[in-house]
């Protein structure tokens, strides 16, 4: 796919300075009277985050106003990383870091917010043999997001991501993507929602997949998030330190679509595209608190593991592997 850009993208992961003398509220998917069910999300990073519940009033006059939203612009600092498992000769691992930024500007308002999360990742590549691939790749983007409860049974999740994704090495046309998503959930019953939507990933393998499937909360400890491509069930244990609702720990099992595209300079100074794809299910820990650092850690398994060349040689179809992931949130 070509295309020319007029600019280039700038990324800055960084904090931004608050705005002192504005309430930013973040979207909310539930009625001022709905019970909290756990979500201590100002930021939802999935579509079934979203439309699951962000939380109940923190304070009588801002009762659109998730417990954990900061007042003013800067809302959430992002850390994570992770490592996929590699091996000697065809066996493909990876490393990865990111840092994110998750800001809120009161536009078009202050109650429904336009959320931009600017980011940057490094990924380290592992092998294989003899495939020339260069030992790191970048991905630098800034997502714009957008939602909305258009009415008291009807939400809706809007984003649109441009990025530059490649190992840098000189001006690729094939670097600068755009990806995007927009879902809605209906609310089928007070405790089940139907999710729909499509995410355009921009990738030479799949371009389009659907958002799709059932929310179902059958009380406020346990989560069906049964949303394909992130289906994840997800139930609170009441450890030590954990048993109030502005400190909540979760455990969950889960699976995704992994991988990505990175514009590459090969061998002799041919430019390409190689695209790695895998499935995974894991076992996860997370640990929500209002007014504190949240951490999350996760362990999988990947398998179905594929890595192309847009221009060539065959697809090579690395072991199964296990991953293991983790990160901070300020």
């Amino acid at each position: 796919m070509q295309r020319a850009l007029s600019c280039c993208l700038l990324v800055v992961a960084g904090a931004a300075s608050p705005l002192p003398a504005q309430v930013v509220r973040l979207p909310a998917v539930t009625s001022a009277a709905a019970s909290y069910a756990g979500r201590l999300v100002s930021h939802p990073g999935s579509t079934a985050e979203l439309l699951q519940a962000p939380g109940e009033p923190s304070l009588p006059e801002q009762p659109e106003r998730p417990p954990d939203a900061r007042p003013g612009m800067f809302q959430k600092l992002i850390f994570s990383g992770g490592w996929i498992a590699g091996g000697r000769g065809d066996d493909f691992g990876i490393g990865s870091v990111e840092l994110e930024t998750v800001l809120a500007l009161p536009i078009p308002s202050r109650t429904y917010p336009l959320i931009i999360t600017p980011g940057f990742a490094v990924h380290y590549l592992d092998g294989p043999t003899g495939r020339e691939l260069p030992p790191r790749v970048y991905d630098a983007y800034v997502q714009f997001r957008w939602m909305r409860r258009l009415s008291p049974r009807l939400g809706i999740d809007l984003a649109v991501t441009p990025g530059a994704f490649g190992d840098f090495e000189r001006s690729n046309d094939e670097t600068f993507r755009l990806t995007g998503h927009g879902a809605a959930a209906w609310e089928w019953t007070p405790t089940t929602k139907l999710v729909l939507g499509a995410a355009y990933i921009d990738r030479f393998t799949t371009e389009v997949l659907p958002i799709c499937g059932l929310i179902w909360t059958p009380h406020d400890d346990v989560k069906y998030e049964l949303v394909f491509p992130h289906p994840r069930i997800a139930r609170r244990v009441y450890w030590a330190g954990a048993y109030g609702d502005d400190v909540q720990d979760w455990l969950y099992v889960a699976g995704e679509l992994g991988g990505g595209t990175w514009a590459i300079q090969r061998t002799g100074g041919v430019d390409d595209v190689v695209d790695y794809t895998d499935y995974r299910v894991f076992l996860g820990w997370q640990r929500k608190a209002i007014g504190r650092l949240d951490f999350h850690a996760e362990i999988g398994y990947v398998f179905g593991r594929k890595l192309r060349y847009a221009g060539g040689p065959p697809t090579l179809e690395p072991d199964d592997t296990v991953m293991l992931r983790g990160g901070v949130t300020y």
